[in-house]
């Protein structure tokens, strides 16, 4: 008997241990798999906010690429445009169907600008706005010899020339600082 006691008092004992063993390490298991599922829950929001960030500034990236390029090619078009009302200042084309489409390409390029406004940075914001004030001052230049009259005096159009070259001049400047701001954003790492 002595051996079935020993037996039964081994078992409550075991059991007893059991059941202290998990009220004891029960609540700290919890613990520990609250504690891990929190930090497990916080490094997921940091990454799916770290993901969204660089979608966001990705997202903005690829925008402010096709707006800049949009306003190069709508500047290229100008420029076109004025080369061939240029040309037809001495006689050798349609002058005001020229100085038309002058009219159009400027007012594109006007439109391809707007974006900035939105999509930014300042400084290629404010770079394109220049860039609009330096070609509307030339076309204006060239508005006046696409009027003259047919008998042009050579000494008014050779004024009016040097008036245009002078805003050509303007025109490049404005265009360097355009694509030096737009190259400096795009090149830039993180940039929003």
């Amino acid at each position: 008997m002595d051996e079935e006691l020993a037996a039964l008092l081994a078992g409550v004992i075991g059991l007893a241990g059991a059941v202290l063993g998990a009220a004891v390490g029960g609540p700290a298991s919890y613990r520990a798999a609250k504690h891990s599922a929190e930090v497990a829950a916080r490094a997921l929001a940091a990454q799916v906010a770290g993901q969204a960030r660089y979608e966001q500034e990705q997202w903005v990236r690829q925008e402010r690429r096709q707006v800049y390029g949009d306003i190069n090619r709508a500047y290229a078009e100008l420029a076109a445009a004025l080369a061939a009302l240029h040309s037809a200042l001495d006689g050798r084309g349609p002058v005001q169907e020229l100085a038309e489409r002058v009219e159009e390409r400027r007012l594109q390029l006007s439109v391809a600008v707007s974006p900035t406004a939105m999509l930014g940075p300042v400084e290629v914001h404010d770079a394109a706005r220049a860039l609009i004030g330096a070609t509307d001052a030339f076309v204006e230049a060239y508005r006046e010899p696409a009027v003259l009259p047919q008998a042009r005096e050579p000494v008014q159009l050779d004024t009016v020339r040097e008036r245009v070259a002078g805003h050509r001049a303007d025109v490049h400047a404005c265009l360097s600082n355009f694509s030096a701001a737009c190259r400096n954003v795009l090149l830039r790492q993180g940039d929003s």
